[in-house]
């Protein structure tokens, strides 16, 4: 969503119509560590986005076939190429070191960590 919005932001400044910016998407592809989640996956459908590889699945939430599979064309979305599983391992690993980093500027949990499951 983040590189979305820089790219929309782009476009405006540069005074891309809105049929411009369509086609720009429709030529993008999009690169991510863990499948998109359904929102992501819907956004992503909407816009017309020409394909998206991605590592690892999101067995939670995904949007690309792990829960639903809103990358395929039906009436209400233009669907996009997606496939998955590139190079998963090392995705599991980059995200796996994130989310072991202490963020500094994250809120402090109400309750001691013991209860927080």
């Amino acid at each position: 969503m983040e590189a979305i919005d820089v790219l929309l932001d782009q476009w405006r400044e540069n005074g891309l119509s809105k049929d411009q910016v369509a086609e720009k998407f429709s030529n993008c592809t999009l690169y991510v560590t863990c499948e998109p989640c359904i929102m992501c996956a819907a956004a992503l459908s909407m816009l017309g986005i020409k394909q998206v590889y991605y590592g690892c699945a999101n067995d939670k939430f995904g949007g690309c076939g792990s829960i639903l599979s809103l990358h395929l064309e039906d009436h209400s979305r233009r669907g996009f190429k997606c496939q998955g599983g590139i190079i998963a391992s090392e995705a599991v690993s980059l995200l796996r070191a994130f989310y072991e980093q202490e963020n500094p500027n994250a809120p402090r949990p109400h309750r001691p960590p013991s209860q927080l499951v």
